[in-house]
């Protein structure tokens, strides 16, 4: 049986709801909410590609 409530769900899935929260209360910051998002994304994907590195 397949596991779906892992971390990135969970990450992805509140995410979204402070997605939703900001352009409901706060639109003029969505744009730096989205920009954040972006940078954090690609640093996840650097680190985990320099762990699987090391591990090989």
């Amino acid at each position: 049986m397949k596991k779906y409530i892992t971390p990135a769900n969970i990450a992805i899935f509140i995410w979204g709801i402070g997605l939703l929260f900001i352009n409901e209360m706060y639109y003029e910051y969505l744009r730096y909410y989205l920009y954040i998002s972006i940078i954090l994304a690609v640093i996840a994907i650097i680190y985990d590609r320099l762990k699987r590195k090391k591990e090989n």
